[in-house]
């Protein structure tokens, strides 16, 4: 019964979670010009701040919040084996949201891709749920180790998210949210460890240090997922982050917090295929998005017009030229 009930309210939270990110996104997207390129798109500081005047952003504030909530309550009542693969229906709701608001039938190429992902995720969270169960002494170097990497990988990324094809924006910006978001539960759970199961004091240096880098990667990954709602569709942040967020955690939890020893060869190939497979999908639904396929008929349209522009004005020089004075 508890296992049914668990299941149910992960649904309703993967849909609250799903429209919650759909209502973000628009309201990010209505703080842009809309005749504008989507993929262009950068939020300031004080676009982020002039959020919190939009009500449809606030709104979804709430239903994210809400999502998670239900998503506690079920693991609460579940393993997570049974309950983190239901929360991957985030990715289709958000497909058919925005497919409602904005009046577009979804291709098939992106319900494979959504299917692919789905694959993905799930496998990965069943070998991952499965195996991972070594423990080992917490030590808090390869936790500062972990947060210093993460930073300079996010801050890369960031670089070739600004220089990225279109198309890949917004998957580049969700992702470096994500990666924090995902470090950020790891983090969580480490400190939940000092205090339950080493008896460490809220107060403890150790403690108040993994609190601060976890409050610190929730505010970057907020600011990265709130660029990649302005430069791309709520279904790719949306799957970006239900792919990244959970792979990070895990790794965090199998790497730093020794969740790995004791895991087998089989296991850790089947959780690196079933994480690429999460990851392709990912990115043909980046790749075949309606936006991104647009977007690029639009500048290949203006590319082939500035080139017979270009091509007219050569001519014209050439026959000037070869005119008789």
């Amino acid at each position: 019964m508890n296992i049914a009930l668990a299941i149910g309210l992960q649904v309703i939270g993967s849909f609250l979670f799903a429209s919650g990110a759909t209502l973000q996104h628009l309201g990010v997207k209505s703080t842009f010009d809309p005749s504008g390129k989507t993929s262009s798109n950068r939020l300031t500081i004080g676009g982020m701040l002039r959020l919190f005047k939009i009500r449809k952003w606030l709104l979804g504030l709430v239903f994210v919040f809400s999502g998670a909530a239900f998503h506690l309550i079920a693991l609460s009542m579940a393993p997570v084996a049974v309950v983190q693969p239901v929360g991957i229906l985030a990715v289709p709701w958000s497909v058919l949201l925005a497919a409602k608001i904005h009046g577009h039938k979804v291709p098939g190429r992106i319900w494979t891709a959504v299917s692919i992902t789905i694959v993905g995720v799930i496998g990965f969270t069943i070998f991952s749920s499965l195996f991972a169960t070594g423990e080992k002494p917490f030590e808090f170097t390869p936790v500062l180790v972990s947060f210093l990497v993460v930073c300079a990988l996010c801050a890369v990324l960031s670089v070739v998210a600004t220089k990225a094809a279109s198309w890949a924006k917004a998957m580049l910006w969700s992702s470096v949210g994500a990666i924090f978001y995902g470090l950020a539960s790891g983090l969580m759970k480490a400190a939940m460890n000092l205090v339950q199961d080493h008896g460490f004091s809220l107060l403890h240096w150790q403690v108040l240090a993994v609190i601060g880098f976890m409050i610190a990667c929730y505010g970057l990954g907020v600011w990265m997922i709130q660029q990649g709602y302005a430069s791309g569709p709520a279904e790719i942040t949306v799957g970006t982050m239900t792919t990244v967020d959970p792979f990070v955690a895990v790794v965090f939890g199998l790497v730093v917090l020794g969740e790995g020893y004791g895991m087998g060869l089989g296991p850790a190939i089947g959780m690196v295929v079933s994480g690429a497979v999460a990851v392709y999908g990912v990115v043909l639904l980046s790749r075949d998005h309606p936006d991104a396929v647009e977007e690029r008929r639009e500048a290949a349209a203006e590319a082939a017009e500035a080139l017979a522009a270009a091509h007219a004005l050569s001519t014209a020089k050439k026959d000037s030229r070869e005119r008789p004075a």
